[in-house]
């Protein structure tokens, strides 16, 4: 009797088989593209079948740029250095008074605020920089010339028509049942570079900006300061009068006066 000494073996052991005589390297990277079987099934050739997974339905590998190759710098510098008169007006207790104010409410406050003062920052000259939280940045490209006096008095009329305006402040605010706002008033001036980003917004950038904001806690409530390289270029000015209320420290050797401002009676 004729007895067949062929044994059938399983699919699963012959696929098994084949892995067991395949190098690690290429068993590690069939197991993770082809499963637990560890075989490739497609009628694809493997290097074309681990593109389609790599790079999409059509296989190609397409080539990345970096980033910064693609889209340019982020921030690129417009013109050289100049030197201007910048501002800040900032909220004080901003972050309590908001806290107890609903969303829609906390919107309005803010709204009211910036937007008067935005107006008066136009009506003096001035131009809106951008807003930072609960404060407005802005500067006035007049004074850019410094010997013309006109572009420093009035940034200086427009800090005193901010103060001016913070009665008829509350009494709209209070209108909408909203709280009162208090705030501070800093002005300063000095170098900045000129900086447009990406989508072509224009931002300011130097130590004035941040000399600026630093004296803004020296100031006292709804009133003005100016730092030492303003008072230099507005002591001139026969309509006001200067007291120096303290320095900014920028380091231990270099103490920066800072000076309230008012009128004279």
């Amino acid at each position: 009797m004729f007895t067949n000494n062929i044994t059938c073996k399983p699919y699963g052991y012959l696929l098994n088989s084949k892995m067991r005589s395949m190098p690690i390297k290429e068993k590690l990277t069939n197991l993770i593209l082809f499963g637990s079987s560890g075989y490739q099934q497609s009628s694809l050739p493997q290097e074309e079948l681990t593109n389609q997974i790599l790079f999409g339905s059509s296989g190609n590998k397409q080539s990345l740029k970096p980033q910064d190759e693609e889209e340019g710098d982020f921030m690129v510098a417009v013109g050289k250095p100049t030197y201007f008169c910048v501002g800040i007006i900032d909220i004080v207790n901003s972050t309590k008074v908001v806290a107890r104010l609903s969303p829609n409410k906390s919107s309005r406050y803010y709204e009211i605020f910036l937007n008067c003062m935005a107006k008066i920052v136009r009506q003096y000259k001035g131009q809106i920089l951008k807003t930072m939280g609960d404060s407005l940045l802005f500067y006035f490209p007049e004074t850019s010339y410094s010997e013309r006096k006109f572009g420093f008095l009035s940034a200086l009329e427009c800090g005193f028509e901010m103060m001016a305006t913070h009665e008829k402040l509350k009494t709209t605010l209070a209108e909408e049942v909203l709280p009162q706002i208090d705030f501070r008033i800093s002005f300063d001036y000095g170098n900045v570079t000129m900086m447009r980003n990406s989508n072509f917004v224009i931002d300011l950038v130097g130590p004035t900006i941040n000399t600026c904001a630093k004296i803004n806690g020296i100031c006292p409530v709804n009133g003005m300061v100016i730092g030492s390289d303003l008072h230099e270029k507005a002591k001139s000015f026969k309509e006001y009068k200067y007291k120096n209320s303290g320095s900014f420290s920028i380091d231990l050797k270099h103490p920066y006066p800072v000076f309230t401002i008012c009128r004279k009676e």
